[in-house]
């Protein structure tokens, strides 16, 4: 991954050379499990680590092998991946998620050509989402299946009922530290949350900003 780039080390992504993450998950709750779509989750216990620019780099890097990549924006109320990559989108998810567009009419394309939704900022009510959002979102992202071979999420950080969704919803989990103890800390703890209520067993572990390998 050369774009954006910031020191990272963690396995191999099958299918993205020079990547950073991930691999295939045991069980677990999440709607999109049965997809044909690859669904990878880029996580967090605590946000200033780098998650974004990951999930960047990781998407470029992917689009580069030819993949059809889609990235959703899924911090929903403090978007930030439209911003990184110079983009102004005209609408967002709160459009689709008030029946306002369809999910296909957000969707801006990003450098190499990845698709990506874009979040809305500012806007308390998206940071919980209720049951008929997410049943809304998830069929609306099911309509996409044809023209995506990878969906990237970009969640927020912590342990919020949204992260805790949209990483059940993934096929993989990718969980993004810093060697600071906190980030470490809260890592875990993100990690524990989901192992123990929702019966997720399989992380890759992305450590970025690491100064040597002993770090």
């Amino acid at each position: 991954m050369k774009e954006i780039a910031e020191d990272k080390k963690a396995g191999p992504v099958e299918g993205a050379e020079g990547s950073s993450a991930a691999g295939k998950k045991g069980a677990g709750n999440g709607a999109r499990k049965g997809s044909v779509v690859r669904v990878i989750s880029v996580t967090s216990g605590k946000g200033g680590v780098g998650k974004t620019c990951c999930v960047v780099n990781l998407a470029i890097s992917l689009a580069r092998e030819g993949k059809r990549v889609l990235v959703f924006d899924a911090d929903l109320g403090l978007c930030n991946l439209d911003v990184m990559l110079g983009l102004s989108p005209k609408y967002n998810i709160n459009h689709v998620l008030r029946g306002e567009k369809q999910i296909e009419d957000v969707i801006v394309k990003g450098p190499e050509g990845i698709m990506v939704i874009p979040a809305a900022s500012g806007i308390s009510e998206l940071t919980n989402l209720n049951a008929e959002q997410r049943l809304a979102l998830t069929s609306s992202m099911e309509m996409l299946d044809k023209d995506v071979d990878i969906m990237i999420i970009d969640t927020g950080a912590g342990i919020s009922n949204n992260v805790m969704f949209f990483n059940t919803a993934a096929q993989e989990i990718i969980v993004v530290v810093t060697p600071e103890p906190t980030s470490l800390t809260d890592a875990y703890a993100l990690m524990k949350v989901l192992m123990k209520k929702h019966g997720e067993k399989s992380f890759k572990l992305l450590v970025n900003t690491a100064r040597g390998e002993k770090e």
